[in-house]
């Protein structure tokens, strides 16, 4: 059995902690300040690693439980998208083909909102990948988007409080 203080090197020296120096195993027997582990000593060192292990998963394990209710809520609006401006979901709605895609028309930041209150279009790839690059597309759905809120939902000042922007001019 060998002290607590003694402690291999990665070139193979035996250095001693308490004297903080490099010495061979003889000078580590004839050494007056040698401690040996002792089992309740290694115990409560076992100990308190457990406890802190288990303080730690606690921490790791809610802050996966939340991750885990947000993804589960997002999955949840995800599956159960509607259209207020359509009620086929199964072909696009400017040319009638299969849809590929579900499309938020207030995406980024507003996309849940957008899930939230139906202003979801159902898009093949072509319309869809037209729809992210033209800008005058997406200001026409916007400009639909926030008609039907005014016509159905709320008032204009809500609109603009939930999505940020007023979509509508007034001329």
């Amino acid at each position: 059995m060998n002290c607590i203080y003694l402690k291999q090197k990665i070139n193979r020296t035996l250095e001693c902690k308490k004297q903080n120096k490099i010495i061979n195993i003889k000078e580590c027997n004839k050494c007056n300040l040698k401690e040996y582990k002792t089992q309740k000593r290694e115990k409560m060192r076992l100990k308190e690693k457990c406890t802190e292990f288990l303080k730690n998963s606690a921490k790791h394990t809610l802050k996966n439980n939340e991750l885990r209710k947000k993804s589960a809520k997002l999955a949840k609006l995800e599956r159960n998208r509607y259209s207020v401006f359509t009620d086929d979901l199964d072909h696009c709605i400017i040319c009638k083909r299969k849809k590929e895609h579900l499309h938020e028309i207030f995406f980024g930041a507003n996309r849940q909102k957008s899930m939230q209150y139906g202003f979801v279009i159902p898009l093949c790839t072509e319309h869809h990948a037209e729809m992210h690059q033209n800008y005058e597309w997406q200001e026409y759905w916007h400009i639909k988007g926030q008609e039907y809120w005014e016509r159905s939902v709320g008032t204009r000042e809500e609109f603009i409080k939930i999505f940020g922007k007023n979509y509508i001019n007034n001329e």
